[in-house]
């Protein structure tokens, strides 16, 4: 998944309601509105929910999602049969603006899905594969007939944030957190929209506001959304990491998993239990060796983790054994639902230790994954040919 992030922004100018009226033009499966409440209108009056997706001009993932995702017939077929969706451009249109302020976006593309009230139900980032993409709104649509919905944030666009946190948008200004330090003295509701959504974009305050926001994790995340409560919950983590010790230790690492085990539910357990592994073997101690172990011995579906980490492979420091290791782990990741930029990698590394027969049979998945997201399968192909 390709994300990319813009963390300060511009004025926060809050879109007219009722009184504009809708300005309706149709784009494929998008529609243009003029505000708000016409959105809200359209949404309703067609008993459909609500698409947005936040892009700037000059983001490549979200040219992707253009090029590659939207113009496929099952993703038009799947939206127009169930959403109203609109583009919004995030840096420039004054909806978009005000939309950033209000759900936290900094990073792009950001989808967020909405039910027919403008409650929103779900929101995720980046570039997103075909088949994942369609998974996510299909699943949405779940949630919102389950009633299963954010309800932290109001179907109102306008919210009373506090200065310092819509400067951040406006005048790039970072927040600071004695700023809001005396802000929640003041404001004792943390979990209301107004307090809530600066808490949850400050990864990091103090250690007073930290352990109350780990002890009270299940209601953000319900309220908020994951998306924005499980990075501020792996920022506090991470910061935890460095008070193990100046070396290596893995007695110490173990017992410091069992010290946040109770922040995180059975589900999530394996995937955060790996991340805090990344965070303290592989980028803490840069001892890449000892994470792909731990990486192997603990694996869990996240292929992911193998695309991005794929990339360091060709550094002059990476000797044979760190790349072995690594293959050793992506065996056990990779499967034929990995994404088709998963499986261009792993059929190239396999190809570069000469393991030929691992080649093909990724080859051979991502030849079906080309198919079904109608995507280029020369590569896969060429292996296919060299392997015979």
């Amino acid at each position: 998944m390709k994300t990319i992030k813009y963390y300060g922004l511009l004025l926060l100018l809050l879109c007219s309601s009722a009184a504009t009226q809708a300005q309706l033009k149709t784009d494929g499966q998008f529609v243009k509105v003029n505000s708000w409440q016409s959105l809200l209108d359209l949404a309703k009056k067609e008993h459909k929910m609500i698409f947005i997706d936040s892009y700037f001009v000059g983001c490549h993932p979200c040219k992707q999602m253009d090029d590659e995702v939207f113009p496929l017939s099952d993703v038009i077929q799947q939206m127009k049969e169930n959403f109203v969706s609109v583009k919004i451009d995030f840096m420039v249109e004054e909806l978009g603006k005000a939309l950033q302020v209000k759900y936290a976006v900094t990073g792009f593309p950001t989808f967020l899905i909405l039910d027919e009230n403008g409650q929103l139900v779900s929101r995720f980032s980046g570039y997103q594969e075909a088949d994942v993409f369609q998974k996510r709104l299909a699943e949405a649509k779940v949630k919102a007939k389950k009633g299963e919905l954010m309800t932290g944030f109001s179907g109102k666009l306008e919210v009373a944030h506090p200065e310092f946190y819509t400067q951040m948008f406006s005048a790039r200004k970072p927040m600071v957190p004695q700023d809001m330090v005396n802000y929640l003295a003041q404001n004792k509701d943390v979990l209301k929209e107004e307090q809530a959504v600066p808490f949850l974009m400050m990864k990091s305050i103090n250690p007073e506001w930290n352990a109350y926001f780990l002890e009270h994790y299940a209601e953000f995340e319900s309220k908020y959304g994951q998306d924005l409560a499980s990075g501020k919950r792996a920022a506090i983590i991470n910061s935890r990491l460095k008070g193990i010790g100046g070396k290596v230790d893995a007695q110490a690492f173990e017992a410091f998993l069992k010290t946040v085990r109770p922040y995180y539910s059975d589900a999530s357990w394996p995937y955060a239990k790996l991340d805090i592994a990344e965070g303290y073997y592989y980028n803490l101690h840069k001892d890449h060796k000892s994470f792909f172990k731990y990486a192997a011995a603990n694996f869990n579906d996240d292929s992911n983790k193998v695309r991005y980490m794929a990339m360091y492979l060709n550094q002059p420091k990476v000797d044979e054994e760190e790349k072995q290791l690594f293959a050793k782990w992506m065996k056990l990741v990779v499967t034929a639902d990995a994404t088709y930029e998963v499986l261009n990698t792993a059929s190239s590394i396999m190809m570069a230790q000469k393991d030929v027969q691992q080649a093909k049979i990724y080859a051979g998945w991502g030849l079906k994954k080309a198919a079904a997201l109608k995507k280029s399968d020369r590569y896969f192909k060429e292996i296919l040919e060299q392997s015979k």
